[in-house]
């Protein structure tokens, strides 16, 4: 019951939060492309002055609740988070506590909205990332392929979030999209047993079985007693024998 009493309260302030926000891209009549993915341009609340003592009675909040979230007291942080937003909605560090602990609690949606402005006022691959998997979450497919795609166009480096973003194709059934995507994690690092299997079953549900084969191979390579990669091999040497009978 408080769970759920502390979801309404949280959205309500957050929503107090954006209204603001809301108001300001009401009066805008052209958005980008950018601006129509995630709900808004932030040019205007950008250049709204904070008042001296609003700022510093934010940051105080905010220090409160970073104390209160090392003492594991997670719900009364997000309570400090959000006062702390009514009265300086762009301070990012508190944006980003408050969203990864909305992530944490599994209140997606309230995460994604904070996400999204972080990752419009930052530009930062990391706040894009944690967008993709908030909206991935609330099987917003279309929008986190856009959000991952955006991560890994601003940091190539790092393989996981091709990995997610080869997630997001294969809910989407883009499968030849995920499989590109998924090499792209596999270069990066080549012993990820895991990214060679989901490989290995994107291959089969192509059906480009000599593929799924070479990819079950390199696994054994790198772990010849791997389960997964024997129950995939008999997976495929059963596909096999169907299409001979056929």
């Amino acid at each position: 019951m408080w769970t759920y009493l502390l979801i309404f309260l949280s959205a309500l302030a957050l929503a107090s939060v954006f209204i603001r926000r809301a108001y300001l891209i009401s009066r805008k009549k052209e958005v980008t492309e950018k601006e129509e993915l995630f709900d808004g341009s932030f040019d205007e609340l950008k250049n709204q002055k904070v008042a001296k003592g609003d700022a510093v009675q934010a940051s105080a909040l905010y220090s409160k609740g970073e104390l209160l979230m090392e003492a594991g007291k997670e719900d009364e942080a997000i309570k400090m988070f959000v006062q702390a937003l009514a009265l300086d909605a762009l301070h990012v560090e508190t944006q980003n506590k408050l969203a990864m602990l909305y992530m944490k609690k599994q209140m997606f949606s309230s995460a994604s909205a904070l996400f999204a402005q972080l990752a419009q006022l930052t530009d930062d691959s990391v706040h894009y990332s944690h967008l993709g998997l908030s909206l991935y979450q609330q099987n917003e497919f279309e929008k986190s392929r856009d959000a991952y795609q955006k991560a890994v166009e601003l940091d190539p480096s790092r393989p996981q979030r091709y990995a997610s973003l080869a997630q997001v194709y294969r809910s989407l059934g883009q499968l030849q999209n995920s499989v590109i995507a998924l090499n792209k994690a596999a270069d990066l690092d080549q012993e990820n047993i895991d990214y060679l299997l989901l490989l290995a079953e994107l291959f089969i549900e192509l059906g480009d079985t000599e593929a799924a084969k070479n990819m079950i191979l390199r696994v054994m390579e790198i772990d010849e007693a791997n389960e997964n990669a024997k129950m995939l091999m008999e997976e495929l040497k059963a596909l096999r024998a169907d299409l001979l009978k056929k």
